[in-house]
């Protein structure tokens, strides 16, 4: 197809590779990309072209080339979020981010789409006022409002899910160690190497089985001496 013209509300023209590309859902992620909005789930790129707004499903070569595309970045508040309820210099916070290690490395994201830097107490103030909950994930935070429900989709969800997993397969391994160390010697003591969150739940479950083992028998011994 010819050159296609994208441009964003201010008029500035956006340089894209669209060469092999024929539907508007590929653009769309390139745009996204371009504007740096690709992990901001609360941010809606909507393409028009002319008058109309353009689906995904639509093919390059369908389009008026002439009028190009016009990029308009949508802000979208999610049903939960509580208006007017957490306020920061007479902004909506929406969401916090932040690098834990650094103290100066922490962005809250507001309801109009913008974004700026702030201290650490503003995240103090979001745990301790607001009870926001966070999520840690290596050296990234996330702080969001409690409203926030877990099936509202985003960042939360993979991290709740993530944390769902190694919880349960922790508890597979802690009984399953148990079960195995409170049989006593005969059960001949598994070697299971390793770190990981099955492997090491194990150990402990095997650790904490074989010791109840010889505490029952401690007191068993005892009870016959006791009797004789």
């Amino acid at each position: 197809m010819q050159t296609l013209q994208v441009r964003t509300v201010n008029s500035e023209n956006l340089d894209l590779p669209l060469h092999g590309i024929r539907r508007i859902k590929e653009v769309r992620q390139q745009v996204a990309a371009a504007l740096g909005v690709q992990d901001r789930e609360f941010v809606d790129v909507k393409l028009l072209n002319g008058d109309r707004e353009i689906n995904d499903e639509v093919a390059l070569d369908d389009l008026d080339t002439d009028a190009g595309l016009l990029v308009v970045l949508s802000r979208v508040i999610p049903d939960w979020y509580p208006r007017h309820k957490y306020v920061h210099h007479d902004q909506e916070v929406l969401r916090i981010t932040g690098i834990a290690s650094s103290q100066d490395g922490y962005v809250a994201e507001f309801v109009d789409g913008s974004t700026d830097n702030v201290d650490v107490a503003l995240v103090e103030r979001a745990e301790r006022e607001w009870s926001w909950q966070k999520v840690n994930r290596q050296d990234r935070i996330w702080l969001h409002p409690p409203e926030k429900p877990a099936e509202s989709g985003g960042w939360y969800d993979i991290f709740t899910s993530e944390n769902v997993r190694i919880g349960a397969t922790r508890s597979v391994g802690m009984v399953t160690g148990f079960l195995v160390g409170v049989c006593g010697p005969q059960s001949r003591a598994p070697t299971i190497n390793g770190n990981g969150n099955f492997e090491t739940s194990f150990n402990i479950g095997f650790v904490v089985g074989f010791t109840a083992w010889g505490v029952y028998q401690v007191v068993q011994i005892a009870a016959f001496l006791v009797r004789k």
